[in-house]
């Protein structure tokens, strides 16, 4: 009988680490992973697709392909996989890819779909922006618009601004000509917003005031229009309603080899529509857009080279007629008319520009990109004709005597004004120039080192003005004691003019020129910019998660400079100026008047009157104006984000924070405390201005930290219906002109207002929550609800402390005591709304009906806060805020025809109030702009089109309190484009 020895616990323990060991050893070692790439194409149009989903679903493996369509899997297990590719509006392949261990496999998906077999290539081009902009508005993983450049058809000038008023809560800021200069979004001003190119800061023209003027570059050269509404930590987050950003196409995303696209058109102000008479004269400008794009294999590479040329020309003529009439200060009716004005202008906007952009794969792992834009928007000669009869202001009070300006018994339709001293008629004649210089260079590099991806960017973009008004300047030429009445009966467009006393205004002789003025004045502004983010990929088998982190360094100047000229006019009267009587405006064909127009390009040459014994120049205005015009300001950003990003199952997350520092530097001149008096300035008038301006130069500077906290999520509740709920933190950055050294004294009250470079950003907190839903073919609805709490205003003339003692106060020693007041932060408001929104193509309707295709969004806005006045206001009592936007586009194709007409509305606001005196409020009236184009194709490559922009010729409309009291029209004038396009 044998014995037992068991075996202790600590000697199991050993035993099975030993065998565990052994079987290490003796097992056969795992095979590496493997990769799967390749690219997803849209077959019918040649085009390498970004956005495509790729999934291997027997792993839970997904991604999306990049901006050149390109898609990768790493740690893919040894076999065969079966990969799925799918975009919006094309049918998805399912292929089966076998993968050996630790080998890369190559799957290239070329989607269709039998839609393409029945429509015109060009009309391709469209539904896939329409696909392209659906398919990254739904895999972003925050609040975002984006748009297709060619999505609606052609844009009437081609330029992005044009295309921008057509997403949900964005609205237009209309220039007197008609263009589009800035955005409000989501009830947030053109100060209050960013627009980028490529994620980086664009340099404008309104540098000074943060309103990027986005209609002076041309659309063509970019594929995309992304309006962000949730801000992001990796972004910047210096817009209080949305950053819009243009988004350039990459040129390796490209199938074939080679491709050529073209738009050659002509825009025309039809005779038979209505023109001003100098449109007349200028019918037809052209359009031209060129582009070129190419790939090619470089250094032993294969289709590791591309290259994209894209060239722009157009003339963007613009003739308008304006009437403005100004009222009695009065809430009681009937109310007089105190100010008739009149204007004529004509404006012929050259624009030419060019884009060049490479990129270049060094290794599946590593590209490089550069990205070139020169754009020049110049205006040589804009003219503009006014007429302007006016008596001394809202408040006089008429009376009954002889010695009143206005004369009694008038009525809300019939002004009468007395031929006495205080009534004044002027003729003016305007013109200038304006140059407009934009470059843009923006080097970047891509890494990718398994699971770990870096970026970075180098921006330098630089905008550059020149502007005044041209050789001609600007004259006034003026009488008085001219009686008057003004009926406005038959119109208010083109009312009744009626002379009634004085001596007679078609005489060059009644009138006399008042000052000569030449302006001239740069404007730079200027932005550089380094960004670099590495993004790690976390080694988690469950579910996908990233962290991200980055950092930014921003530069931004603007600066100021003018040579401004005026002479004093020393002869007897204007008819000893020549007149042009080839002159003709609105108001002498719809009016009736007969007045004599001076043309000042005749009048002078190079800045200087022609007859120099008629002019005399003030010498210290000129003086003066090299002080008070040169002046500048320099911000520095530097910006740090950590944030993580992810899906489990159906549940996307996105959270992190953003710091950023801001830094202001300014310099300029301001008038010493006791200036010249006139006789000096008359005796010494070089002498004079350098004493009153030499020794004031001034330096400021402030700062600021912030931190934006951001959380973003979504749920697929179904394959097709989305809902995202988001919580971000933004801000609107104070006017760089308000950084700009300027003092106000007031000697009785002991106050000196100043510029404040310490002044805070305006910020906001925001909620948005959406649910959207994706249908086939090329279709999508979603409603969204947003809140936002904005506060820390921009407010005037709010004390802030006292001038200290001493020669280093700030102001050389002086205003010892005196109180500190100018712009600081006060105030609170809620902005809160809803967007709806709905686009879809009925192709799956029968025959022709297939064609059509439809889209719509509506925004409803409402607001309550202080906005930093000290009062409450709402809705329809804050300057600016647009309630209601909407727009409505149809389209249809068939064979080779096609179609679109495209709505645009703007409801009632408050342009301008008085807060003083509400009668003199200024309303804009809501304005529908309609476009409508036809297309045909001759042949694949060729294509012919007619597109009519504003169709009814709408006008933009004011009214002065009340809607009876029509305070402006303009009218802009309908134009048509014609033109061939192609491609080959």
């Amino acid at each position: 009988m044998s014995s037992k020895h068991p075996i202790s616990p600590r000697g199991r323990r050993r035993l099975a680490a030993a065998l565990l060991f052994a079987a290490t050893l003796a097992a056969p070692a795992a095979e590496p992973a493997g990769t799967i790439t390749g690219y997803v194409s849209n077959a019918a149009t040649g085009n390498l697709l970004e956005g495509a989903r790729v999934d291997v679903p027997q792993l839970g493996f997904t991604t999306f392909t990049d901006s050149t369509g390109r898609f990768t899997f790493t740690r893919v297990p040894a076999g065969t996989h079966q990969v799925v590719a799918s975009y919006t509006g094309l049918d998805k392949i399912t292929s089966a890819v076998s993968v050996a261990a630790g080998a890369i496999a190559t799957r290239n998906f070329d989607l269709t779909s039998a839609i393409y077999q029945l429509e015109a290539f060009t009309v391709t081009g469209e539904r896939e922006g329409n696909a392209a902009a659906i398919t990254a508005q739904r895999n972003a993983p925050n609040v975002k618009n984006v748009v297709a450049i060619d999505a609606y058809g052609n844009l009437p000038n081609m330029n992005a601004s044009e295309l921008a008023v057509l997403l949900p809560g964005v609205a237009g800021d209309l220039s007197d000509e008609g263009n589009i200069v800035g955005f409000t979004i989501r009830g947030m001003g053109p100060g209050a917003n960013t627009i980028t190119i490529d994620g980086a800061l664009m340099a404008s023209q309104g540098g000074a005031g943060r309103v990027t003027r986005m209609h002076t570059i041309t659309g063509s050269m970019f594929e995309s229009l992304e309006l962000t509404k949730g801000h992001t930590p990796d972004k910047g987050a210096d817009s209080l309603g949305g950053t819009l950003n243009l988004k350039s196409r990459s040129p390796l995303s490209l199938r074939e080899k080679r491709r050529v696209t073209y738009n050659f058109s002509g825009r025309w102000a039809p005779p038979f529509t209505e023109q001003i008479p100098l449109r007349e004269q200028h019918r037809t400008h052209p359009l031209l857009n060129l582009a070129y794009q190419e790939v090619f294999g470089a250094f032993g590479g294969a289709r590791n080279l591309g290259v994209a040329v894209n060239l722009f020309y157009s003339e963007q003529a613009v003739g308008f007629y304006r009437g403005t009439t100004d009222w009695q200060n009065t809430a009681n009716r009937p109310a007089y008319v105190w100010d008739f004005r009149t204007q004529d202008n004509y404006n012929n906007r050259k624009q030419s520009s060019v884009n060049t952009k490479f990129d270049y794969r060094l290794s599946p792992r590593t590209k490089f990109s550069l990205n070139l834009i020169y754009n020049d928007a110049m205006e040589r000669f804009r003219l503009r004709y006014y007429t302007r009869a006016f008596t001394q202001n809202a408040n006089t009070v008429p009376n009954a005597t002889t010695t009143g300006v206005i004369a009694g018994g008038y009525t809300d339709l019939v002004t009468a004004v007395r031929p006495v001293n205080a009534s004044t008629f002027d003729l003016q004649s305007q013109m200038s120039n304006f140059f407009h210089r934009q470059r843009h260079a923006d080097f970047g590099g891509e890494h990718e080192f398994g699971p770990l991806q870096l970026d970075y960017n180098a921006v330098v973009s630089l905008d550059h003005i020149n502007g005044g008004s041209g050789d001609g300047g600007d004259l006034t030429f003026r009488a008085t004691g001219i009686g008057w009445t003004l009926d406005r009966s038959p119109s208010d467009t083109y009312p009744r003019f009626v002379q009634t006393g004085g001596r007679s205004l078609s005489d060059p002789a009644t009138y006399r020129p008042q000052n000569f003025v030449f302006n001239d004045t740069h404007n730079v502004h200027e932005v550089r910019e380094l960004r670099g983010n590495a993004r790690y990929k976390l080694p988690i088998d469950r579910f996908t998660a990233y962290v991200r982190t980055g950092v930014r360094r921003r530069e931004e100047k603007a600066d100021n400079g003018s040579k401004n000229r005026r002479f004093a006019f020393t002869g007897t009267n204007a008819a000893q100026l020549p007149t042009d009587a080839s002159i003709v405006t609105t108001g002498d064909r719809e009016i009736g008047w007969n007045l004599p127009r001076w043309n000042t390009n005749a009048l002078a040459r190079k800045k200087t009157p022609l007859e120099p014994l008629l002019w005399r120049e003030d010498l210290y205005f000129r003086e003066m104006s090299r002080y008070t015009g040169t002046r500048g300001v320099t911000e520095t950003v530097d910006a740090a984000y950590v944030m993580t990003q992810g899906k489990i199952g159906r549940t996307g997350f996105l959270a992190g924070v953003r710091v950023e520092r801001t830094g202001d530097d300014s310099w300029g001149w301001v008038r010493q405390r006791f200036g010249s008096t006139a006789a000096q300035q008359a005796a010494d008038p070089i002498g004079s201005a350098q004493r009153d301006y030499a020794n004031t130069f001034r330096q400021l500077s402030g700062h600021y930290t912030k931190a934006f906290p951001s959380v973003h999520l979504t749920h697929d509740l179904t394959e097709n219906l989305k809902a995202r709920l988001s919580w971000s933190n933004s801000f609107g950055r104070p006017p760089l002109s308000n950084l700009m050294p300027n003092e106000a004294i007031n000697e009785t009250n002991e106050t000196v207002t100043i510029n404040n470079p310490d002044l805070k950003p305006e910020t906001a907190e925001n909620w948005d929550a959406s649910l959207e839903y994706y249908f086939e073919p090329v279709g999508s609805v979603s409603v969204g609800w947003f809140h936002k709490e904005i506060e820390d205003f921009f407010q005037n003339n709010v004390p802030f402390g006292i001038v200290p003692t001493g020669a280093g106060n700030g102001f050389n020693g002086e205003y010892e005591g005196f109180t500190l007041q100018g712009r600081s932060n006060l105030g609170t408001a809620i902005i809160q709304g809803w967007e709806l929104s709905y686009q879809q193509q009925f192709t799956f309707l029968p025959g022709a009906l297939k064609g059509f295709g439809l889209f719509a969004n509506y925004t409803y806005l409402e607001t309550h806060g202080n906005w930093g006045g000290g009062r409450n206001l709402t809705t329809d009592a804050v300057p600016g805020f647009i309630p209601r936007t909407g727009n409505v586009g149809l389209s249809w194709r068939y064979r080779k025809f096609s179609s679109r007409v495209n709505v645009n509305y703007t409801g009632h606001y408050l342009d301008a109030a008085n807060v003083a005196n509400p009668p003199l409020n200024l309303y804009r009236v809501e304005r529908t702009i309609v476009n409508a184009g036809v297309a045909y194709q001759l042949r694949p490559g060729y294509s012919l089109s007619l597109d009519v922009a504003n169709v009814f010729n709408e006008y933009q409309a004011f009214y002065r309190g009340y809607p009876y009291r029509t305070q402006s029209v303009i009218i802009p004038g309908t134009t048509i484009t014609f033109g061939v396009s192609g491609r080959f």
